[in-house]
């Protein structure tokens, strides 16, 4: 809702709701595969042209929605958009020549231009439009309209609507005082026919068709079957329980519909259990709401926000980003994102210069949020292109704040809404193989998916540990390390997309809780009344990880010890595959094997002693299990043929990026808060990971930590080693997400000791721990955080050493 001030006049609430959805002349939805919508609310129109050029095209956004092109009325608010004066295309955001070099460049990179058209009404008062047309209420030389063409409720020009189970009150009376056209002539029918095709012959796609409630809808197709190209449209027509107007009435016009039921329903169960969403039957034409076929699904705009019909970026436990997350891997209704500014009162408007025209965009400048940029949301976008239109499958809750669900054999998402981690072997209906969690990838386009490593075994089983507030989505499309999607077209058309797993762009994206916040590294550009990015790059580090395994046993003649286990890297559980470790160089040293494993990895391997005839002895116990930390990182692994221990520890997925990005203060707010402790996951009569292996002598293996060499310990020994240039009086401190590494705390960082540049210090930690953490740079004061992910490790058991060595980001 807002509310329009006029110079002497406060006039009641607006229900104006803006959004974008798409649909053909002869579709109801967007025929292009990628067809993710998003809204860059307020942007003019060069920092759009740049937006489709750097990061909507390779993201693959479908469409974009730019708010009104025509002129309007003057003033700060964000509202004097949506009082046409003219329907020449000058406005805040540009003239007509910015506006169809945007259309050009975005269609050049497959993002197609739905624009916000307002045809309901005309002003509530009179003055000089933004391009400078005289105009009076009523009268509007410059289109032109008389006061012939206008409604007059019941013949008395001041009626506003005032009764909405009266659809004649609602259709013919005044939307808060503003001139109500009547499209019911043909002469202003096709005045708004001849707009719309201008607008179609600059390209653009579409059309998003405000207060399309307050139109009769057969006005609507009259002026629809005028235009001369293909197009797409949605129109917002706002539900309102027991209303004379519905949104089921516009279910005959060409196009989708703005399903706000679908909006609100988003905050109301990210509130009391998002689970409900999908048990005992999934949100939308099941609930009475509007088919999905005919559906535009919107996280949010800039009425909901204001008005609290939705959530907001600024809500707590990451829920705003989640539910981004929620309709991007759904399967109702074609998604829009939302990307708005931040606002002191729910009628300023964007940020402006002297002249009243809107500033360039500079992502986490001047207010500017980017929503569209976080991690969760901008990498979904790949997610919901490669499942397309499959179907749900293996919905599973756990608590009342936690779902998970597959599209189909193409995609699997997890989402944990709840305060602690949820720990789980999941049934998926996706092919074998090792997949990438394309939530935490930080990778900048168009290069690949550098997000954590899972399994799915041959039985679909996946094993997984989801931080708190937190997601984890795969896909058939980032099956394996190192590959990803890419889809195109000619460029000749505005179905084009390059579709390339990406992070968002290098800045910290705002309104996120410390838990799980989004950030990642797009290289900076600088063009004039542009979008920018606020950081640079980060320096490339090696992409895989090195373990080394020592481990002692005793052998007979002719017996070699292996590693095998559940990756396939260590053979994927086939002891014909295991990998030989050298045998010790005096009686007492450990047999050695070193091996480069992907980072993030989950995995469970055990030790064999092979004979020289062949035969296999399996060490007894519980399979050992350990996920690698992050990439560049160097581990060592010891431990006693045998001696797997009986503790349990969690599976666990990556740690979400930290809003940890350089900064000047040492207060907490500069990192996150810790995730919560992993929860072990349940033991099993058959592996986790694949099916059993009928050689092992343990019939019933449980995923457990392997035990150091030396069990008398307590506590398991990690030594940091971290490689760092420094400048004079610059330290490099060591905090995380446990007690030991100050809570996140930089007043309570560990101090590591220099030598050679390469930064050190060794710590006792608590066994079998998952923690979080990063580096910090101190000069007199101040705190430069590394830049993210988080690092991520879970200690072994007691007894146990490992030195993690690294260089700073």
């Amino acid at each position: 809702m807002f509310s329009i001030r006029l110079t002497a006049v406060a006039l009641l609430p607006v229900l104006s709701l803006h959004s974008a959805s798409a649909a053909n002349l002869l579709r109801r939805s967007p025929s292009k595969g990628q067809n993710a919508i998003v809204q860059l609310f307020e942007w003019p129109w060069d920092s759009v042209a740049s937006e489709c050029t750097t990061f909507l095209g390779p993201a693959g956004f479908g469409y974009v929605q730019v708010s009104p092109a025509n002129e309007h009325i003057t003033g700060g608010q964000w509202w004097t958009d949506y009082q046409p004066v003219s329907y020449n295309l000058t406005s805040k955001r540009g003239s007509r020549a910015q506006f169809a070099s945007m259309v050009s460049k975005c269609n050049a990179a497959g993002v197609g231009v739905i624009v916000d058209v307002v045809l309901n009404h005309m002003t509530a008062g009179s003055g000089v439009g933004i391009g400078g047309s005289t105009y009076t209420k009523y009268n509007y030389p410059a289109v032109p309209y008389t006061p012939s063409n206008f409604h007059y409720c019941n013949g008395n020009s001041a009626a506003q609507i005032s009764n909405y189970g009266d659809a004649y009150n609602v259709r013919f009376c005044e939307l808060v005082g503003l001139s109500d056209l009547a499209q019911e002539q043909e002469a202003v029918r096709k005045i708004m026919a001849a707009f719309l095709n201008d607008l179609l012959s600059l390209g653009v796609a579409g059309f998003r068709i405000d207060a399309a409630k307050h139109m009769d809808p057969t006005q609507i197709n009259n002026i629809l079957g005028l235009l001369t190209a293909p197009f797409y449209n949605t129109k917002e027509v706002i539900y309102g329980a027991n209303e004379a107007v519905q949104p089921s009435q516009y279910v005959g016009s060409p196009g989708d519909i703005m399903e706000f039921r679908a909006t609100s329903s988003l905050q109301t169960y990210f509130s009391s259990g998002i689970a409900a969403l999908l048990i005992p039957s999934p949100m939308g034409a099941a609930w009475g709401f509007v088919d999905s076929g005919i559906a535009n699904f919107i996280m949010a705009n800039q009425d909901t926000e204001r008005g609290g019909t939705s959530l907001t970026s600024k809500a707590a436990n990451n829920a705003y980003q989640l539910s981004g997350i929620f309709i991007l891997g759904f399967n109702y209704g074609t998604p829009t994102v939302f990307s708005g500014y931040d606002y002191s009162s729910s009628d300023q408007g964007a940020p402006q210069d002297a002249r009243g025209l809107t500033n360039a965009v500079t992502c986490n400048s001047n207010g500017w949020r980017c929503e569209h940029r976080w991690n969760g949301i901008a990498n979904m976008v790949a997610f919901h292109n490669a499942v397309g239109g499959a179907a749900l499958t293996n919905i599973v809750a756990g608590t009342s704040q936690q779902v998970a669900f597959g599209r189909g054999a193409a995609g699997f998402l997890i989402i944990n809404n709840a305060a602690s981690a949820w720990t789980k072997i999941w049934t998926t209906s996706l092919p074998a193989g090792t997949y990438c969690d394309i939530i935490h990838s930080n990778n900048t386009y168009p290069t690949t998916c550098n997000g954590p490593l899972y399994v799915v075994s041959a039985t679909g089983m996946l094993t997984a540990s989801v931080a708190r507030y937190d997601a984890l989505a795969i896909f058939t499309g980032a099956a394996s390390p190192g590959t990803a999607p890419n889809t195109s077209a000619s460029a000749n058309s505005t179905s084009l997309l390059s579709s390339n797993l990406l992070a968002s762009s290098s800045q910290t994206s705002s309104g996120l809780p410390s838990s799980s916040s989004a950030s990642s590294s797009l290289p900076s550009v600088t063009i004039a009344t542009a979008v920018t990015s606020t950081t640079s790059s980060p320096t490339p580090v090696s992409t895989a990880v090195t373990i080394t395994f020592m481990q002692t046993a005793s052998t007979a003649s002719g017996e070699v010890l292996k590693v095998v286990g559940s990756i396939s890297q260590l053979g994927s559980w086939a002891p014909a595959a295991a990998l030989p470790l050298a045998p010790p160089s005096t009686g007492n040293a450990p047999w050695t094997l070193t091996v480069t494993l992907p980072p993030g990895t989950s995995f469970a391997y055990k030790f064999i002693k092979v004979a020289s005839s062949g035969s296999v002895t399996w060490e007894s116990g519980n399979d050992r299990v350990y996920m690698t930390p992050g990439a560049g990182t160097s581990v060592t692994l010891y431990g006693t043929f045998g001696l797997t221990g009986s503790s349990t520890s969690a599976v666990t997925g990556a740690g979400p990026a930290t809003t940890a990005a350089s900064s000047s203060s040492s207060s907490a707010a500069s990192s996150p808060a810790a995730s919560s402790s992993p929860v072990s996951p349940p033991a099993s009569s058959s592996r986790a990971y694949t099916s059993p292996l009928a050689s092992s002598p343990a019939s019933t293996q449980a995923a457990s930590s392997s035990l150091a060499s030396s069990p008398a310990s307590t506590q398991a020994t990690v030594t940091f080693k971290e490689s760092a240039s420094t400048t004079s009086g610059e330290a490099i401190k060591l905090v995380g997400s446990i007690s030991q590494l100050g809570n996140w705390a930089p007043a309570s960082a560990v101090t590591l000791t220099n030598a050679n540049s390469v930064w050190s210090v060794t710590l006792a930690l608590p066994p079998n721990t998952a923690f979080q953490y990063k580096f910090t740079r101190v000069k007199s004061g101040t705190v430069s955080w590394e830049s993210d992910p988080n690092r991520l490790y879970t200690t072994l058991g007691q007894g146990s050493s490992v030195t993690l060595t690294s260089t700073f980001r």
